[in-house]
């Protein structure tokens, strides 16, 4: 569940970013942050995910709701498999199990034998995914983990995504790329010029969504 009321970011006076925005997402669901480049959507999962506490309004989630935007700097001299035991030890093994079913079901083990540092993009973003789920997140959060990575690539990320939905993870994910909006989001959230609006993914085909969202962006 993430529940976001009058928040309001600035970082220099008089020039918000976020202007006493709303947001709404129910326990289990996936809702897509969409908003053009430098937008803020990144500034607001910071303020959601709670590494940056300097914004105005109330915002709750549960208590291990986490945003990971990168892997630490430590981890390039470990494998992903590495990187993921130890990050399963930190939670308590708690997730283990599904962790594993995860990185079965997408393919994706042989890329997580190889250095972290060696590694593509396309498997960072997964050991950035995964990293929420080994340390028991019940909200995730997203910051464009489509960027850069061939069709391919990108479908087995969304795959991965609907999996945890089915695990009942709640999943905010930012990204300007909209047309994954259409693809797995049960919410929708226009960011645009510090304010947000709030729609249901009810639409029948990408044409009709197309119509909808792209004149709400600019």
């Amino acid at each position: 569940m993430i529940s976001c009321n009058n928040v309001f970011f600035e970082y220099e006076v008089d020039n918000p970013i976020l202007k006493n925005v709303n947001l709404s997402l129910s326990s289990g669901k996936v809702g897509v942050l969409l908003g053009l480049k430098g937008c803020g959507k990144t500034t607001f999962l910071e303020c959601i995910g709670k590494n940056n506490n300097t914004y105005k309004g109330l915002i709750s989630t549960e208590d291990n709701c986490r945003f990971i935007k990168e892997l630490p700097e430590f981890c390039n001299d470990l494998t992903g498999l590495e990187y993921v035991d130890m990050l399963l030890s930190i939670g308590g093994n708690k997730t283990t199990g599904i962790v594993y079913e995860l990185i079965n079901s997408i393919g994706i083990k042989r890329n997580l034998e190889k250095l972290i540092k060696d590694s593509s993009l396309y498997t960072k973003n997964i050991l950035i995914l995964l990293s929420s789920i080994c340390l028991d997140s019940d909200t995730i959060l997203l910051d464009d983990p489509f960027y850069g990575l061939d069709r391919k690539s990108q479908l087995v990320l969304i795959k991965l995504i609907k999996m945890l939905k089915e695990q009942s993870k709640t999943i905010l994910i930012s990204t300007n790329l909209i047309h994954f909006g259409f693809d797995i989001a049960d919410e929708l959230f226009i960011l645009h010029r510090g304010k947000i609006k709030q729609l249901k993914n009810v639409f029948k085909n990408s044409t009709q969504y197309d119509r909808k969202i792209m004149p709400l962006l600019f």
